[in-house]
């Protein structure tokens, strides 16, 4: 069984607690994620997501412009160690409704697990299924899997 190590990313985005969400919302855009971590001399002190920027500030009509990290990030960070099962955390992201997760060793910062990332890893997985189980079709109805279009071997 995989372990976390095996997919999470390790190019974490973060920012720090009185950086301003209109920063970290830019930083989340350019970088094409949708959530930063909120770190403090390498310490985590928090994660900020697309949801919490829409929820926390535009909803409730605050300014991204002068609102700081540290006043809408979420500081009960649901994190993995990064020597957890796959699928261990995709039962946590499930059963506590979150979409990114923090990876750590020893209680730092490593890496993160989107459920993008794990759903990628998942449908690679499914295709490698697939792949396996029409190869022993076509050997089973004697055919060369290897065998191409237009071409045959030796002749």
């Amino acid at each position: 069984m995989a372990i976390i190590s095996s997919l999470m990313k390790t190019e974490m985005i973060t920012v720090k607690p009185d950086d301003l969400v209109s920063d970290a919302a830019r930083s989340m855009s350019q970088n094409h994620v949708g959530a930063v971590l909120v770190i403090e001399d390498g310490e985590m002190k928090g994660i900020v997501s697309e949801r919490d920027v829409v929820t926390r500030v535009v909803a409730e009509g605050r300014d991204p412009a002068t609102t700081r990290v540290s006043e809408i990030s979420t500081a009960d960070v649901v994190d993995v160690d990064v020597g957890t099962h796959v699928r261990k955390c995709a039962e946590m992201q499930y059963a506590m409704g979150v979409r990114h997760l923090p990876v750590t060793d020893n209680g730092k910062p490593v890496g993160i697990l989107s459920s993008r990332d794990f759903l990628a890893y998942v449908v690679e997985g499914l295709e490698r299924v697939i792949d396996k189980i029409g190869y022993e079709e076509a050997l089973g109805e004697g055919e060369d899997p290897y065998d191409h279009i237009g071409g045959s071997y030796g002749k």
